[in-house]
């Protein structure tokens, strides 16, 4: 009998090896996974490229080919994409300007009207939306869009950081809606209407994807991402707000600083570790209404994650947080859950900065630690 329990331990003690030994390796293989190849940051992602800056100059990366190609530019920033259209703020004459770029032509033309240092441009089939020209008595801006298949441009309405699509514009207003101080304002560019979507807490940064309209509440701390659905008129909450668990833990309002909507997929960063989860990228499925990391960072690491079917990409906002001193535009195939460096190859000899996937926890490592100093007392 007590062979048997002998030969028991054994197998078990075993098992537990080759347990351990698996994860090592799947941590190695994970890390190898990333690939170190330079610097970059706004990266932006629309169906086979993702674009993006290093030191102002803009890059398009071909997803099918795996190719970088580097656009003539200086003292780019904030690029969009769509289809084969791209638009970015450029400063690069010394007056602050929106260049548009046709990709397979190279054309470039600029829109210099109603422009400021502030005019962060999105895109969506031949419209362009921005907001320039703060006015200190509303504390608003103007939003503009401008349709480049025929060069007319108008403003819609007071408010900030725009976002559009199909023929849907939405934006942050802190003056428009007499109701409310702080609300999320949609416009329809047909019918030239304005509904408010949200007037509760402090909603800022809106992003639209068909029916799906999201913004991140900052009431409390960093923020949270609320979800309203234009087919069904109901709001949701995608991430937590600040709360309390059952232990005293503070929780939530971590969720805010950046995030993107297409499809059936929000991403977002997470910028501290508490009982909701680890600091770092997201990826939110909004059929399942459940929560995946893709990538842990520091708490105090600002990610700029953007999303484009399967196809997530990031990079670091160094004006905030923790800061880096190699910063890459990663890139990770959910279809595949590989992620991949993809910017290019230089000053690649320390991995300063570089935070390669995390190895299995402490809590692993004594959880079969403690295993194994039960198997051993068994076989005294």
């Amino acid at each position: 009998m007590k062979n048997k329990q002998k030969l028991y331990s054994i197998a078990l003690a075993s098992a537990t090896l080759i347990f351990l030994f698996s994860v090592l390796i799947l941590s190695v293989a994970s890390a190898e996974q990333v690939t170190r190849i330079g610097n970059g940051s706004d990266p932006a992602v629309y169906g086979n490229r993702v674009v993006w800056t290093d030191s102002g100059v803009i890059h398009v990366y071909d997803l099918t080919s795996k190719t970088d190609t580097t656009v003539s530019s200086s003292a780019a920033s904030h690029p969009a994409i769509y289809d084969n259209k791209l638009v970015w703020h450029d400063e690069s004459s010394g007056v602050p300007r929106l260049t548009v770029y046709d990709i397979p032509s190279g054309a470039r033309s600029y829109i210099t009207k109603d422009i400021d240092n502030r005019s962060v441009p999105a895109i969506y089939g031949n419209r362009i939306v921005w907001s320039a020209k703060y006015n200190e008595s509303n504390h608003d801006s103007n939003v503009y869009i401008r349709d480049i298949s025929t060069s007319t441009q108008t403003q819609i309405g007071d408010g900030s950081r725009p976002d559009i699509y199909d023929t849907k514009v939405v934006y942050h207003s802190d003056s428009e809606d007499p109701e409310v101080d702080m609300n999320i304002r949609m416009y329809d560019i047909n019918t030239k209407k304005k509904i408010t979507v949200n007037s509760s807490g402090d909603p800022e940064d809106p992003h639209i994807w068909g029916t799906k309209i999201i913004w991140a509440d900052w009431y409390n701390l960093m923020g949270y991402i609320a979800m309203y659905d234009t087919s069904t008129g109901k709001t949701i909450d995608v991430t937590h707000e600040a709360d309390v668990d059952a232990n005293g833990n503070q929780y939530g309002a971590s969720t805010g600083t950046h995030i993107a909507i297409q499809g059936d997929k929000i991403v977002y960063n997470k910028i501290s570790t508490d009982p909701e989860g680890s600091a770092g990228v997201y990826v939110y499925n909004i059929t399942s209404g459940k929560s995946t990391l893709l990538y842990n960072y520091p708490p105090g690491t600002y990610t700029t994650p953007d999303v484009y079917g399967d196809i997530v990409v990031w990079g670091f906002d160094t004006n905030y947080g923790y800061s880096t001193n190699n910063i890459g535009t990663y890139l990770c195939n959910l279809e595949t859950q590989s992620e991949t460096r993809i910017t290019s190859p230089e000053n690649d000899t320390e991995n300063k900065g570089l935070h390669i996937p995390s190895t299995p926890s402490f809590e692993i490592y004594s959880g079969i630690a403690s295993l194994f100093a039960v198997l051993l007392y068994k076989k005294k």
